[in-house]
């Protein structure tokens, strides 16, 4: 019998949590020319979308009150390798509290640019990595987060949705050395959705950056930031089988020589769902820094088997003019980074599968 009631209650007591494991595995053939004096053809991880696994739990405490958790770690499925070996959760490791008041949000994660705008950009939208900004200064894509971070989200209300961020610097007697700080705002309704985004990082160092940086003239791979400051701004509408996106950001780079250079970004791209199963998304890109531009044209086509796998075939092209004399693909580099072309066109082809779980 005491075996019996126990049995029950641990039922009981489990019924009231919950925990998933998901995760995408990417994978293709691509082929880029004008790189390292010549052409390559090699096989690309997360090109359609970044090679992950994670765990989302929550518990809910009632009155509605939830205790929520989730770590990501990030992986290279053509290599089994990591972006970051000294961190095992390098995308996400938080731990918080949700309910009628909104929600708050501790530990590692990305900033609010990413999730509120990033998802509204070329990179994002129409699935293909290639088509994130020259060096990710502006954090479009995952591959920067904040340490030591405190994130308090509000409840959805007519639509609106607000988020407010802070990462402490841990400097003794320095509280601004390493300081993060983000806010947004996003709103949907039906078809429509918006949002814009701030966000300021103190002494941040360029990581994929460094290569780009390298090419213009501004610094290398061991550069760090005073701050890095962006606003961005973007837009999605679906009418039909046809959506819409535009993206908008402003980076200013605060440079270690005293330089403030602007980095300023706009992507408008449109997929068509011409079948039950087949999508075509057309992009284009147009990335500044003072008088130098590149401009980035995409195309692919992407074929759903069920929900969970997708194969796709991709094409970009980007071209560099004013000032720059090499195109700057972001992911053209070693594992996905900014890579420097030979010239100023360059062009990528990808042929692949994606699956998630």
């Amino acid at each position: 019998m005491i075996a019996a009631a126990a049995s029950c209650l641990s039922a009981g007591a489990f019924a009231q949590s919950s925990v998933t494991i998901y995760g995408s595995l990417d994978a293709g053939v691509a082929y880029i020319n004008n790189l390292g004096g010549g052409s390559v053809s090699r096989l690309d991880q997360g090109t359609m979308q970044p090679d992950r696994i994670g765990f989302r739990g929550t518990e809910d405490l009632g009155g509605n009150l939830k205790a929520n958790f989730q770590l990501e770690g990030g992986f290279y499925t053509d290599s089994g390798g990591v972006p970051n070996s000294t961190k095992l959760f390098n995308r996400y490791s938080t731990v918080g509290l949700s309910g009628d008041f909104g929600a708050v949000t501790l530990g590692h994660m990305p900033d609010v640019v990413f999730d509120y705008v990033g998802k509204l950009s070329n990179g994002f939208q129409l699935t293909n990595w290639y088509l994130f900004h020259p060096g990710n200064l502006d954090s479009l894509a995952n591959t920067y987060q904040f340490d030591n971070a405190v994130r308090y989200t509000s409840p959805t209300v007519g639509g609106f949705q607000g988020s407010l961020m802070y990462g402490f610097g841990e400097v003794a007697g320095d509280n601004s050395n390493g300081r993060n700080v983000s806010a947004g705002a996003t709103y949907g309704n039906g078809p429509l959705r918006a949002a814009v985004a701030y966000s300021k990082l103190n002494n941040r160092a360029a990581g994929y950056a460094g290569t780009f940086l390298t090419s213009v003239g501004l610094g290398n791979a061991t550069t760090v930031f005073k701050s890095l400051t962006t606003y961005a701004g973007g837009i999605g509408y679906t009418l039909g089988s046809v959506r819409l996106n535009a993206a908008y950001t402003q980076v200013k780079l605060d440079m270690p020589t005293g330089l403030t250079p602007k980095q300023k970004n706009l992507d408008l791209g449109a997929a068509w769902r011409y079948a039950t199963l087949d999508t075509i998304n057309f992009g284009y890109g147009l990335s500044k820094l003072e008088g130098a531009r590149w401009n980035t044209f995409s195309l692919s086509h992407v074929h759903e088997f069920s929900k969970r796998t997708q194969w796709y075939v991709q094409a970009a092209y980007q071209r560099a003019g004013g000032d720059a004399r090499f195109a700057v693909m972001n992911g053209t580099g070693a594992s996905g980074s900014t890579g420097v072309s030979g010239g100023q066109g360059q062009l990528v082809t990808t042929i692949g599968m994606h699956h998630s779980f």
